[in-house]
């Protein structure tokens, strides 16, 4: 036996060693020299190996190779350590060796393991075992309110994160911040608070303007007025597209422009210019095309002033019949949209700013309540969205292209802001009810409801100059500052990419 054992391990360092031309033993499972079939049976091969191919070679996949395979029943690893050991060992197999309960339970256990080593068998169970049973609803069910955490750990995606489809994202019920807000005015024919493309908020609170910059926390006091004159309430305020003027209007029609940067000489005055329209009017209302400031008044009259000439008026139109409430010029200064109390919507073009007149491109009157909420949409140039105050309830979208009247939302209460989101192409409005509304374009359905200043109204609504933020003026005379279009980083620069090769053109 051991004979027979050291021929088979000598014949396996054979087969490993010489590969060319081998066959297969029908004893060993290894090949023996280099040999090939014939008509016969075994024919002679030549001493030196042709470099020739050989066809019709032996392997059943075809080639010239052979690779030798080990067979589990082999155990050709315990077999020579088995006789390798001394004849007093306690893995002596001999039938004559004397041994103890204890030692038979030891050889076997090592003999189990070395057979499993040998054979290279994934597990040291007898063949009788049950390893793994495979049974339906067995796993016992989860605690009520269970959460899986490893789930998101260990799930997989068969798309590329830049492909997966986003799902419903989370929207903060509660505000970022709070700011307090005392004497600050609830009035609905006053805009007060808006914020600049740098990132200031400039908020009117009667007779002072503060000027809070979201980046820093830092507040600073632009001017305090004698509130002993009535005339000298703000109730207007609007930064330029640059964000380094901002007009400022007061209560007896009067329109200031101030330049936070600007250090005002001893004894000079802080504003750089003032602006007093024909006769006197609340201004309401404010809206900047390039360094033409367009102002709403209590007259009905839409009056444009040029900051740069002395002769600052350059056009009034007077369309409406009553006060102008809301103004926004489109995202392309195309086009001017004004509410007003008398429940009806205009839209002005552009081309006519710089003469009197009462006609307009379009005027909107589905509504039955005045409107203050006025606002071009930023991601379709077309659209425009307005809102009723507390006779309407409703936001109506149109096509100003058209003025076509393209859908009514009923919200339930009175429209004070509209903002629009490009990035999830959302729209939010404000409520007299206190509420915050978000609204998915192009069905506009609701998706989110923020408390927001509940049970006091929510009096105006600007966003940041990144989108992702807004703040909101309410009757509790608190400032709210809202994170609800908060955007993955390099979702945006993929699409910022992605808008910029679209913007490239042949020439």
């Amino acid at each position: 036996m051991m004979r027979d054992l050291t021929i088979r391990k000598n014949s396996a360092s054979a087969g490993r060693k010489y590969t060319s031309h081998t066959t297969t033993s029908n004893q060993t499972g290894f090949g023996v020299g280099g040999t090939s079939k014939n008509q016969k049976g075994l024919r002679r091969r030549d001493v030196t190996p042709s470099r020739a191919y050989v066809g019709g070679g032996l392997c059943a996949g075809g080639g010239d190779r052979y690779v030798a395979l080990r067979k589990s029943e082999q155990d050709l690893e315990l077999a020579n350590y088995l006789l390798a050991q001394p004849s007093d060992s306690t893995f002596n197999t001999s039938n004559s060796a004397p041994s103890s309960p204890q030692k038979n339970y030891e050889q076997e256990q090592m003999k189990r393991m070395m057979r499993v080593k040998s054979a290279g068998n994934l597990t040291d169970a007898g063949e009788d075992d049950r390893i793994l049973c495979y049974k339906k609803n067995m796993a016992p069910l989860p605690a009520v309110g269970h959460l899986n955490q490893a789930k998101v750990l260990y799930s997989t995606c068969v798309q590329p994160a830049s492909t997966v489809k986003k799902s419903t994202r989370h929207i903060p019920q509660q505000p970022e911040r709070v700011l307090d807000a005392p004497e600050l005015k609830d009035d609905y024919y006053m805009n007060i608070i808006d914020w600049s493309s740098c990132g200031v908020v400039a908020v009117a609170l009667s007779f002072t303007l503060y000027l809070w910059n979201a980046d820093s926390g830092e507040i600073q006091i632009l001017f305090e007025l004698d509130e002993t004159n009535e005339m000298n309430l703000i109730t207007s305020v609007k930064w330029s597209l640059d964000g380094k003027f901002l007009a400022v209007g007061f209560k007896d029609g009067s329109l200031k422009l101030y330049d936070p940067h600007r250090v005002p000489p001893p004894n000079g005055k802080l504003e750089l210019r003032t602006m007093k329209p024909p006769r006197q009017s609340r201004n309401g209302v404010l809206g900047w095309r390039g360094a033409v400031v367009s102002a709403g008044y209590q007259s009905g009259q839409v009056i444009h002033h040029d900051v740069r000439i002395p002769n600052h008026i350059i056009g009034i139109w007077e369309g409406h019949d009553r006060e102008v409430v809301g103004l926004h010029w489109s995202h392309n200064q195309t086009k001017l949209a004004s509410g007003s109390g008398d429940n009806t919507v205009r839209v002005w073009d552009d081309s006519r700013i710089g003469s009197t007149t009462s006609e307009s491109l379009f005027v909107l009157d589905e509504h039955v309540g005045s409107v203050r909420a006025v606002q071009f949409c930023n991601f379709k140039s077309s659209l425009l969205a307005t809102g009723g105050g507390m006779q309407c309830k409703t936001i109506k979208l149109w096509n100003v292209n058209s003025g076509q009247l393209l859908k009514s939302i009923d919200t339930g209460s009175a429209v004070n802001g509209i903002i629009f989101n490009s990035d999830y192409k959302e729209m939010m409005s404000a409520h007299a009810c206190g509420k915050l509304v978000i609204w998915k374009h192009p069905n506009y359905t609701e998706i989110a409801k923020l408390s927001g200043h509940a049970p006091e109204r929510a009096i105006s609504i600007v966003q940041s100059p990144c989108g992702q933020f807004v703040m909101t003026a309410g009757g509790d005379e608190a400032l709210r500052t809202w994170h609800p279009f908060k955007v993955d980083k390099s979702t945006h620069q993929l699409a910022q990419r992605s808008k910029m090769f679209n913007s490239l053109t042949i020439r």
